[in-house]
């Protein structure tokens, strides 16, 4: 097992951004770690991160939906050889979103924040163990 570097933390967080505008759950899901949780950014509560990704594949991943992102400067605290905490902003839009009955929604986050903890797996790859993605605009208050 090898030893978490800023570099290696940041390529994930882009690489993560990547899978998930090209709607690849499966690739998505080897993200998590078994136990991860995940608070979406408009969610109420914590939710396992396979659970989170079977969301993403329902809501974000259909034919008719487009995602975009736009990845902020990430800055990478390291905890030891092992973990490491990603925090940055980001911008978001998503158009087709199947959200509830509406399944044509649009998604919109210009202020979205994140923060997802990184650890090495037993095989030496980076996984998400947290993640928490908020948004910081004023429409989505109450959210």
């Amino acid at each position: 097992v090898g030893k978490v570097s800023a570099d290696d933390v940041r390529s994930e967080v882009t690489r993560f951004w990547n899978v998930f505008t090209a709607k690849a759950p499966e690739l998505l899901e080897e993200f998590y770690a078994p136990d991860a949780s995940v608070f979406a950014s408009l969610g109420h509560r914590a939710e396992p991160g396979r659970l989170a990704v079977a969301r993403r594949r329902r809501e974000y991943f259909t034919k008719q939906t487009s995602v975009r992102v736009l990845v902020g400067p990430i800055d990478v605290q390291l905890l030891d050889d092992m973990g490491a905490v990603a925090s940055y902003t980001f911008k978001f839009h998503g158009l087709g979103i199947v959200a509830g009955s509406n399944k044509d929604a649009e998604e919109t986050i210009d202020n979205g924040r994140a923060t997802q903890v990184f650890v090495l797996d037993a095989e030496g790859r980076l996984r998400i163990l947290h993640e928490h993605l908020s948004s910081a605009d004023v429409s989505d208050q109450g959210h």
